[in-house]
């Protein structure tokens, strides 16, 4: 029995054990394959959460995605200056993506649906083979690629099938062209780091940078004379520099990027506001939210904190073997921690040229930490598993013996439980996988509106509004979703027409309604079971950053005061359900005549 644990023991740690740099390894190829596994079972989980009801989307693709559906009716979003905009901020590869997409016969938002599941698969394999780059472990390359899987589904990053969602992947794809010392594929990743989301070329920049400072055997720093990493910097480089001056120089008709001073002045970037970012207290604004180094990304789901063991197993080789197996090539993270504290910083300092400092420090802290995390994870089990064997083998007495037996038991199954810990983890979780969907309730209602012309313009405070464009390819003069302030062209445009619009729908005078009505060529109007409450109203934290048109309406409701809208809208109601009530905007004209 005792022969039998042991030759168990020492199976593992052969599963365990260092490899050729090769999927042609036949124990590389089966981690790999395991990898594979695992991505194909959360795509095909992520996938199932995603399409679970009929009207449900990616937060975040009621921005980026839905004036896509252009490519199939031209007709719809026509003249829409939100659909406008966010086809302007688009990033070129990202667009072009899904205009594929749909030549390949999938409309847009089916592939939104689509997308994230191919990122997830593609993003293990990409981060399996960077792993085996870093220390030729193929069972690290696996416990990444689990727990970048875990990360994936508890941020929603990925799941939203926008820009954001290619962040993990085209990382990972530079780390292993750099690691790799390939030009054409270093390039390549920068090139489509550009294409789908610019701020990650700033990271690759600074360790292409940082990648010609090395240590030499006796800890001394200096810079390398490697030609061929040369070459490879420098192109890397030029590609980088080129796509900065594109961007920095190209022109936006929705620009300027809103500044500092006028944030300051600004409710929308204090607590409560569409775009939250000053906080009273600094640890808060150095940790959180967008201005924050969110380390709390870094350390979800907690099994991240392993990575904070690495730097102590390295100091007990004798103890902890595998460590022996890590290569030189492992300071790529610290390379990349040092330039996204760089970028962190300079975004700070430049507000809001750079857009927001989180962006330069979250995934980026993830990746580095899942990697250290799989890494200890695999030392550690290696290494309780090695104790468990030379315990086994001493030969002592009985009692001696016994009690060598029970520590390889108890040291072999704490091994079993850190590994059972990365696998199952997740089912910890309540609301696992956090896809942050938009979920649609209102199915009548989305049956209307695509049953009405595509030159519809709906005027609403409701939150319904945010979902109307995605769900019924409608357009709508504002939504809290939308009110996006980091553009003056935009935002300020915006900003009046919510000003315009709270005005217009609380007043009492018929000639400020109709005026609105003709000003906006308003088509209809959607008024929601909250719209005249005025508790509500004084609650809702994005129509309280316009003010005084929020605060008057809130007190005209409270003093009793009728509105014309309010007065009118029996008469000229065209769908009622549920308390949701669209009101033609001609027949209120004709009504106000």
């Amino acid at each position: 029995m005792r022969a039998h644990f042991w030759g168990l023991l020492q199976g593992g740690r052969q599963l365990l054990a260092p490899t050729p740099v090769t999927l042609r390894h036949r124990r590389v190829w089966l981690w790999f394959c395991l990898t594979l596994a695992h991505a194909v079972l959360v795509a095909v989980l992520m996938w199932a959460t995603i399409t679970e009801g009929p009207y449900h989307i990616p937060d975040d693709a009621r921005q980026h995605v839905f004036w896509m559906q252009r490519f199939a009716e031209p007709a719809l979003f026509s003249q829409d200056w939100i659909a406008d905009y966010f086809e302007s901020v688009a990033p070129v590869g990202f667009v072009a993506l899904y205009r594929a997409a749909f030549w390949l016969g999938i409309d847009p938002l089916t592939f939104n649906t689509i997308l994230p599941s191919i990122l997830v698969i593609l993003t293990a394999i990409a981060l399996f083979l960077t792993c085996l780059e870093l220390c030729a472990l193929p069972a690290v390359g696996f416990a990444a690629a689990v727990l970048l899987s875990q990360v994936i589904e508890y941020t929603a990053s990925v799941a939203s099938g926008t820009p954001k969602a290619f962040v993990f992947l085209l990382t990972v794809l530079f780390w292993y062209g750099w690691l790799r010392r390939s030009q054409w594929l270093t390039g390549l990743s920068v090139i489509l780091q550009g294409l789908f989301y610019p701020p990650t070329v700033l990271i690759s920049a600074g360790v292409l940078a940082l990648g010609l400072v090395e240590r030499q055997a006796g800890g001394r720093w200096c810079i390398c004379r490697d030609r061929r990493l040369w070459q490879l910097t420098l192109g890397g480089l030029a590609i980088a520099t080129a796509i900065v001056l594109q961007y920095g120089l190209s022109s936006n008709q929705f620009g300027p990027t809103v500044t500092l001073a006028e944030a300051f002045d600004m409710r929308e970037f204090y607590a409560g506001g569409r775009a939250a970012f000053f906080r009273d207290d600094i640890v808060d604004y150095l940790l959180y939210g967008r201005s924050g180094l969110q380390l709390q990304s870094a350390f979800t789901p907690l099994t991240n904190l392993l990575a904070l063991a690495f730097p102590i197993l390295l100091c007990f080789p004798q103890r902890f073997p595998l460590v022996k197996a890590v290569r030189p090539q492992v300071g790529l993270l610290w390379r990349v921690l040092v330039t996204s504290l760089f970028w962190f910083v300079v975004a700070h300092r430049i507000l809001f040229i750079l857009h927001l400092p989180n962006r330069y420090v979250g995934r980026y802290f993830i990746l580095v930490f899942v990697v250290l995390a799989a890494l200890s994870l695999v030392i550690l089990i290696d290494g309780l598993w090695q104790t468990s064997c030379q315990k086994l083998q001493a030969s002592s007495p009985l009692q001696t013996s016994l009690k060598s037996t029970g520590i390889a038991i108890g040291a072999s199954s704490l091994a079993l439980g850190l590994a059972a810990i990365l696998v199952l983890y997740p089912l910890t979780y309540p609301g696992y996988p956090t896809t942050s969907l938009a979920r649609g309730q209102t199915y009548e209602l989305y049956e209307f509106f695509l049953s009405q012309p595509k030159s519809l313009l709906l005027a609403s405070l409701s939150s319904e509004a945010g979902n109307i464009p995605s769900f019924t390819g409608r357009s709508v003069l504002v939504s809290a979703e939308v009110a996006i302030p980091y553009h003056q062209g935009y935002y300020t445009e915006l900003d009046q027409r919510t000003r315009d619009l709270i005005t217009a729908q609380f007043t009492t005078d018929p000639t400020v309604l109709r005026d609105f009505i003709q000003q906006y060529d308003v088509t209809h109007w959607l008024l929601d079971p909250f719209a005249y409450n005025p508790d509500f109203l004084a609650g809702n934290g994005w129509m309280q950053q316009y003010q005084p048109e929020a605060e008057q309406a809130v007190l005209a409701l409270r003093y009793g005061k009728m509105p014309v809208l309010a007065a009118l809208s029996d008469r000229c109601t065209l769908f009622n359900q549920d308390n949701y009530r669209v009101v033609e905007a001609q027949c209120i004209l004709a009504m106000t005549e």
